[in-house]
């Protein structure tokens, strides 16, 4: 069915229904510059639609007439609908023979600033566009050319120069070609050099190139960008500004938000841990500086409420990524009672795990995550390397959360440096606990949750009176959305979820790198029994945490929930209270001493072998050379008589008052005795023990 201003495709022309009568219409052609009005058979061309060789389109000129115009167009609109308007309903203007009669009847006289042929124009573009008031709007964005290159003479375009010396030259396709090679080389790459220092290394080229031209008439930084804003698309040029992961994280376009692909509280928490901007103290001496603490945070996509925290001096690791996680089963209204904070449970109501967690190659890229997915059904979600607006939300919230606290917090890590003058060193600042920042970081928690969001992006059904709070989200979310999250114990699920190995069952114990480990359950069934027939298996698997060794968890059924807690041993006590890193060090530091001790003193016991060696040889001489004469049962019965006269010897010579050492031994086979020589003569006597000077 045609009507009034409808637009017919017709042999790949376009036409636009003027008027309809009951045999006849009269139509137009849209596109072409001097069309006129055509009448038509409306029963032809009806027939040709419903045959599909002709058919209604859309009208191609209805976005730019709905477009609000600007004040130039405003203006020019009202000039030429204050003249067309007496024309817009005269049926002369159907029929090209009309026109003269309307431009002389009604413009001509009344305005004489109109020419025959502006009115044509105007009267073909009203008719064409659609008959009405934005029919007629001028087409000034088709004025000037944009982004069109000019036919360059001798002379150069644009502006003439005022607050700069010279006339500039003409940009012929050479000098180009030069900036092409300068922007290409020097501003598109990851370098992200200054327009100034490209268009500096441009004209070092164009110097050698034109020596003849003026240095006050070389090419302006403005003509570089103006090629560069001609000929090269934004994308591109951002792709080349940006290593790759740099545009994926910071520049490229957005598609989509994190809210919208979850469905309610609990369907995904993000993870994440980071070093605070902070120095802290001992908890018992306030003058030893500790270190920066590490902050693991657990958000809810949905509703933005932190569901688990773990603040802790330890490095991130998969055991701290637990603990956080089990914060997240735990009362808030309990974690904050044992900080000395008061809340109450509706402003804090996250408690349970989620369906899945989202977090970065860090702490949950390991097989011993394995369990939160097979014991606690929760799915572990890793963003791609180096892109932290993967899980944009826990990034965002650690900026917030430091900077609630960094203006006023002593110890806080600045841009100063200590070598600069009047520099201090913002270490010697800190005065904060560790058990102070996690109430600090409790509370800001808690602030955060009562706190409206401006730039929430609400799902559809969310009510528009819902205040947009962590915990009216929650909330509302758990009551009208999801069931998603889950409920265990949390010391049940700390220890499910530690790292996970296998240990050696021995007589000691249960071995575990060098340590022994011992429970009562191993006892009861007999496992340590020093005796070939007891039953215990090879090999146990095993939970542990690796910051302490005093106690390992032992699974005896594998893969189940049944565990046995299995304490450190008296044999491995030297181990007690470290880590199980600490004692790995101290065994190497051990083993390196007692080889290093054997090596030193290996040449002494060489020596000791040898001596040994000699007093067996010795041993054997004076066996052969001793009296062969009793017979070898006379030997044997003599035994019992030789024994106590050796006692008796023994006793005498070691008796407590008895001086051994005036006792005549018998002198070693290697030393002879001294024989006095007997001589009875007068001794020789000096002459001055008479006081004889002669």
């Amino acid at each position: 069915m045609l009507l009034v201003n409808s637009v017919v495709e017709d042999n790949g022309q376009f036409y636009r229904v003027l008027a309809i009568t009951p045999n006849h219409a009269i139509w137009i052609d849209i596109y072409k510059r001097l069309a006129d009005p055509i009448e038509f058979d409306i029963s032809a061309i009806a027939e040709a639609i419903q045959n599909k060789y002709a058919r209604v389109v859309n009208d191609p000129f209805i976005d730019e007439t709905l477009k609000h115009p600007t004040e130039a167009q405003k203006n020019r609109l009202e000039a030429n609908w204050l003249v067309m308007q007496k024309v817009a309903d005269n049926p002369y203007r159907l029929f090209k023979h009309g026109w003269l009669r309307l431009y002389e009847e009604v413009i001509d006289q009344n305005h004489p600033e109109f020419s025959k042929k502006h009115f044509y124009k105007l009267l073909r573009q009203f008719l064409q566009r659609g008959q009405n008031k934005n029919a007629l709007r001028p087409d000034f964005h088709k004025q000037g050319a944009p982004k069109q290159p000019r036919n360059i003479a001798n002379k150069k375009v644009g502006r003439p120069r005022i607050t700069t010396v010279g006339t500039g030259i003409p940009i012929t396709d050479e000098i180009k070609q030069l900036f092409r090679e300068a922007i290409d080389k020097y501003y598109l790459n990851s370098m992200r050099m200054p327009w100034t220092k490209v268009h500096d290394l441009m004209l070092l080229k164009f110097r050698k190139q034109y020596p003849t031209i003026a240095r006050q008439d070389s090419p302006t930084v403005t003509q570089l960008k103006h090629l560069f804003n001609m000929e090269y698309k934004a994308i591109k040029t951002a792709q080349a500004r940006n290593t790759a992961i740099a545009f994926e994280k910071d520049v490229r376009q957005l598609t989509s938000t994190a809210t919208a692909q979850v469905l309610g509280p609990g369907d995904r928490f993000e993870f994440d841990a980071t070093i605070i901007d902070l120095y802290l103290v001992s908890e018992k001496d306030p003058s030893k500086i500790i270190g920066r603490p590490t902050l693991l945070i657990v958000i809810d996509v949905f509703s933005r409420l932190t569901a688990g925290f773990y603040l802790t001096f330890e490095p991130p690791s998969y055991v701290l990524a637990m603990m956080s996680l089990a914060n997240c089963l735990e009362n808030k209204v309990d974690v904050c009672r044992r900080l000395g904070i008061s809340i109450e449970f509706e402003d804090w109501p996250a408690l349970g795990l989620p369906t899945a967690v989202l977090a970065d190659k860090g702490e949950l890229l390991t097989h011993q995550a394995d369990s939160l997915v097979n014991v606690f059904n929760t799915r572990i979600e890793n963003a791609k390397a180096r892109r932290g607006d993967a899980k944009g939300i826990v990034e965002q919230r650690f900026r917030t959360l430091q900077a609630e606290f960094k203006p006023y917090a002593p110890g806080v890590v600045t841009t100063e440096t200590v070598k600069k003058r009047g520099g201090k060193d913002y270490r010697l600042d800190a005065k904060l606990s560790l058990r102070q920042m996690e109430e600090i970081i409790a509370l800001l928690i808690y602030k955060h949750n009562l706190k409206g969001m401006k730039k929430y992006d609400a799902d559809e059904g969310i009510p528009e009176d819902l205040p947009y709070t962590p915990k009216d989200l929650w909330k509302w979310g758990i009551m009208n959305r999801s069931g998603a999250l889950k409920s265990y114990d949390v010391e049940k699920f700390k220890v499910l979820t530690l790292p996970r190995n296998t240990a050696t069952v021995s007589n000691e114990g249960i071995k575990y790198q060098s340590l022994t480990y011992s429970c009562s359950e191993a006892f009861e069934k007999g496992w340590f029994i020093r005796d070939k027939h007891r039953t215990r298996p090879q090999k146990v698997e095993i939970g542990f945490d690796p910051r302490s060794t005093n106690k390992i968890y032992v699974f005896p059924l594998g893969q189940t929930s049944q565990y046995w807690i299995a304490q450190l041993t008296d044999r491995s006590r030297a181990y007690k209270d470290m880590t199980f890193y600490e004692a790995k060090l101290s065994m190497q530091v051990s083993k390196l001493a007692n080889s290093e001790a054997a090596n030193a003193n290996k040449d002494k016991q060489l020596s000791a072998d040898e001596e040994i060696q000699k007093r067996m040889e010795s041993a054997e001489k004076r066996a052969k050379t001793g009296s062969k004469s009793a017979s070898n049962s006379a030997r044997i019965k003599s035994i019992k008589t030789n024994k106590k006269e050796a006692i008796a010897q023994e006793r005498k010579e070691r008796a407590v008052g008895s001086n051994p050492d005036n006792d005549p031994k018998t002198p070693p086979n290697n030393v002879q005795p001294m024989k006095r020589q007997e001589d009875f003569s007068h001794p020789d006597i000096p002459d001055d023990i008479y006081g004889d000077e002669d």
